[in-house]
């Protein structure tokens, strides 16, 4: 990661834990039928947390019924394991359930991630470039206006960026590959692919910036352009997906409180949300499981 990568997500303060944390570390900690029944109780939860986030994301599936339970079991199966597997990493910082749930989104959007990529005809091979008008909301009554933005963006894509950042820009923005999906196509993480796209935002709105084209960041985005302006700004305290994943457990749990201030307490993680899909989509499958599945024992 570079240094515009770099930063922490937030303070994040050891707490002691809550006696239901501290029951469920202590059961599944331990040895025979109560961990069994511990393991048990947490598979059934994460079922129904990860039932929930695959019937949230269903729309853009094409899939209903069988096939999404199907997903959501695998998840929580693949949840579970991992739970278990790395319990001396739960720190207490969090409620051990919004820990836990954490997991089962993950293995979500990693379970969609393969559906797209062994789904026939889910990638596309051409650029669509005539599909970015409508993704960024230019209006038919401006075209005279973005038709020389569109041209000039085309030609930063073609000429600032290095081949691995032009594939990568290609596949996310023109063609709507979902960046988890690239990621297994290309044998690399999302973090890697997001630092790639934010070097490659950072490179065209530079160069669409010396043109002319676009406000500079110290000016005011020109109007009808907000969209494409607000995708290729970026943020030096960006923490990246990594440190994202390692603490959206705990941002959660502070949006859930005080929204103000956890964006103030996790600036980095923040702006990260606002520009990266995936984490975003995660981010949004957690909040709705911490705000809507009960933690029955």
């Amino acid at each position: 990661m570079t240094p515009l990568l770099r930063g922490r997500a937030g303070p994040a303060r050891r707490r002691p834990l809550d006696e239901e944390s501290a029951r469920w570390l202590h059961e599944l900690a331990g040895d025979g039928r109560q961990r069994e029944e511990a393991v048990r109780r947490l598979h059934a939860l994460l079922v129904r947390v990860s039932t929930r986030e695959v019937h949230r994301r269903g729309h853009r599936l094409d899939l209903s019924g069988p096939e999404l339970d199907d997903i959501a079991y695998q998840a929580a199966a693949d949840a579970t394991i991992a739970v278990t597997a790395k319990l001396s990493q739960f720190r207490g910082e969090s409620r051990f359930t919004t820990w836990a749930y954490a997991f089962a989104v993950f293995e979500v959007s990693a379970k969609v991630a393969r559906h797209f990529w062994a789904r026939p005809g889910a990638r596309l091979a051409d650029e669509q470039w005539a599909q970015l008008p409508a993704r960024f909301g230019f209006q038919p009554d401006q075209e005279a206006q973005w038709r020389e933005l569109l041209a000039a963006l085309r030609r930063a894509v073609e000429q600032q960026l290095t081949e691995r950042q032009r594939r990568v820009f290609v596949a996310v923005v023109l063609n709507d590959e979902p960046m988890d999906t690239l990621a297994l196509e290309l044998s690399t993480s999302r973090n890697a692919l997001y630092k790639t796209l934010f070097d490659a935002r950072r490179k065209l709105r530079a160069a669409l910036v010396a043109d002319g084209h676009l406000a500079s960041p110290t000016e005011e985005a020109v109007s009808g352009w907000s969209a494409l302006e607000r995708f290729l700004r970026t943020d030096p305290h960006d923490v990246g997906c990594d440190e994202a994943m390692k603490v959206m457990h705990l941002y959660v749990e502070l949006v859930t409180a005080d929204p103000q201030h956890a964006r103030q307490q996790f600036a980095g993680l923040a702006a990260h949300l606002e520009a990266c899909g995936p984490c975003g989509e995660d981010f949004d499958g957690l909040l709705a499981a911490v705000r809507k599945v009960p933690d029955e024992r």
